[in-house]
């Protein structure tokens, strides 16, 4: 199995629990299909140990990096980098004031900075990290 660690020069993305890692939570609730295509069948219980280090509330540091690990391990050279470089995560422009109010659907969890608009979809989509459904939020 995975040995989750905080750490080891080549993390593919640790931060400080906050900024970092919850870009890198919302990349991998965005792209977790793409991410479980890459990973052998052999290899998918070392996966979903690593995905329930990142859904717990300890520091995200440590799973991120073991993500990065079997990702590259798995053939993907760039490891989580591969999936967090360029990556839109909802689409929404953040908030300004004096524009109209925007809804969204966001993290059940608040763990990650996923945004989807909520304007006609009066079904919330799914989060895939944690398998809830995401909350609907006025963002301005």
């Amino acid at each position: 199995m995975a040995e989750i660690r905080t750490g080891d020069g080549d993390s593919g993305g640790d931060g400080d629990g906050d900024g970092e890692s919850r870009a890198v939570r919302s990349v991998v609730c965005v792209r977790l299909d793409e991410i479980r295509g890459f990973v052998p069948a052999e290899r998918r219980p070392e996966l979903e140990e690593i995905l329930g280090a990142l859904r717990g509330n300890g520091d995200p540091a440590g799973p991120q990096a073991a993500l990065h690990r079997l990702l590259r391990r798995c053939g993907v050279a760039a490891g989580l980098r591969a999936f967090t470089r360029g990556a839109g995560i909802g689409g929404l422009p953040a908030a300004v004031e004096g524009h109209p109010v925007v809804e969204a659907y966001v993290c059940p969890g608040d763990r990650c900075d996923r945004r989807t608009p909520a304007r006609n979809q009066p079904v919330p989509e799914t989060c895939r990290l944690y398998g809830e459904p995401m909350r609907r939020r006025r963002l301005s």
